[in-house]
């Protein structure tokens, strides 16, 4: 048989776990909420930054100066400078892409 004072000190130790536990459940919804609404942010502003990096690219499909040769049959075409500009805009637009995806994704695993 245990005695009165190892009773006691069984019984505190019993309390403090139950009590633990329950503030722990109770502090884990808002922990949850608060990344939640955290993911969400960060996947709204990705997607924001998406449609400007998309926007930024078709907006510069046009040559600018300096981004055209002349031909032997007396036209133009894009040179070097244009391919090369236009791939940093799709270079921009799938590191924007994989932003967002990374972001909606942590998103919809807090869901």
């Amino acid at each position: 048989m245990l005695s009165n004072s190892r009773m006691r000190s069984f019984l505190t130790l019993l309390v403090t776990l139950y009590a633990s536990a329950a503030l722990a459940q109770q502090a884990a919804p808002v922990d949850t909420r608060s990344a939640l609404d955290k993911a969400y942010e960060e996947a709204r502003s990705a997607q924001l930054a998406l449609q400007a990096a998309e926007a930024k690219r078709d907006q510069g499909a046009e040559t600018q100066g300096g981004e055209r040769s002349g031909t032997a049959a007396g036209g133009s075409r894009p040179n070097e400078n244009y391919f090369a500009r236009q791939a940093v805009l799709e270079q921009e637009v799938m590191q924007a892409r994989k932003r967002y995806e990374e972001a909606q994704k942590r998103w919809n695993d807090l869901k």
